[in-house]
């Protein structure tokens, strides 16, 4: 049992090393790359959802002053939500262009 007991220090020298997380520059940049696009699609259906409530959804403003809310007082922010959409698409699009390029073997040839 205590060949399995490894100490705090130990692991904190291997992370040190890159025997952990990867044992080249190259390794780390793809798993940061990877978790970047991991976060933006998590963000991209957080604001689908919000653009979908703010097209469809049921939503009850009231007024500070007690006067009548503006006609689809939600469009300009379903309107912001979308063009944020779009830059995530891209974003996502970008990062995983970069990971394939990176992950991919080099060409020797130079084509």
């Amino acid at each position: 049992m205590t060949e399995n007991v490894v100490s705090f220090e130990e692991k904190r020298l291997e992370r040190l090393d890159g025997t952990v997380f990867g044992s080249t520059a190259e390794e780390s940049k793809i798993a940061a790359i990877g978790s970047q696009i991991e976060f933006a699609k998590r963000e991209l259906e957080t604001v689908q959802a919000y653009i979908d409530l703010a097209y469809d959804g049921t939503i009850t403003v009231t007024m500070n002053d007690c006067g009548e809310p503006p006609p689809q007082p939600f469009a300009h922010l379903g309107s912001i939500l979308s063009n944020y959409e779009q830059v995530l698409f891209d974003r996502i699009a970008e990062l995983e262009y970069e990971q394939e390029i990176l992950s991919s073997p080099a060409d020797d040839q130079g084509y």
